[in-house]
């Protein structure tokens, strides 16, 4: 996979790539955690309703943990400090959050990006939409686990998440090994931190995920969930 530096950070129009590319970059003053959050807080509420993360938290401080100290449904707990494989926020919902904004509090040293990929840019035939808008996988999530497809009707959204999607047979076997091929081979762009940095991700549509960390570097970021 090819990956390509974000080097553009426009401060006037923080919506203005975000129809456009499906991702924004917005820069503020004061990189605390409340400060931040707040940041945060404003653009959201702009968008949409806040929701809870997996921890039930409406905001929150993330951090890189190994494998042994993270959340056991999260993507840390199967992958640790290692590099995160691209997902959709809250696939384990019945409709995924819209929108997902980040804010750097602190980049960390080393500094692990923030990988970013348009599910629109996969190069999907007609053929593979429909495989993966018709095909039924398992969403697991405990005792609310349900049956969903990779893409919503209409192409919506992309819900994809190693973590959480399992095939119920060959043709869902197929779907997901589609689209794991298909991001494995694509381009996508990487976000390195700086104080202050906010990025505001349309969920439906880009995919996100993390190139590797090292334990105790540091980095930490501020994260809300909108729903709209």
């Amino acid at each position: 996979m090819a990956a390509r530096d974000i080097a553009v950070s426009d401060t006037r129009h923080p919506f203005g790539t975000l129809a456009e590319r499906g991702w924004s970059l917005h820069c503020t003053e004061g990189a605390d955690a409340d400060a931040t959050m707040s940041e945060l807080g404003k653009l959201g509420d702009r968008l949409g309703t806040r929701v809870a993360g997996r921890a039930g938290s409406i905001g929150e401080v993330i951090e890189p943990h190994g494998a042994d100290d993270a959340h056991p449904r999260s993507l840390s707990a199967r992958y640790g400090l290692d590099a995160l494989p691209f997902h959709t926020e809250l696939s384990h919902r019945t409709r995924p959050c819209r929108y997902l904004l980040l804010g750097c509090i602190d980049p960390g040293s080393p500094e692990a990006a923030t990988m970013l990929l348009d599910w629109q840019t996969l190069s999907l035939s007609s053929e593979e939409l429909d495989l993966l808008e018709g095909t039924p996988v398992l969403v697991r999530s405990g005792r609310r686990s349900f049956y969903s497809t990779i893409l919503a009707p209409g192409g919506a959204f992309l819900r994809y998440d190693p973590g959480c999607l399992e095939p119920v047979d060959q043709r869902g076997r197929i779907a997901l090994e589609l689209i794991e091929n298909r991001i494995a081979g694509a381009s996508s762009e990487a976000h390195h931190w700086r104080e202050g940095d906010i990025l505001i991700i349309d969920n439906w549509r880009v995919l996100h995920g993390r190139s590797p960390s090292d334990r105790g570097s540091g980095r930490r970021l501020a994260r809300i969930l909108i729903d709209a």
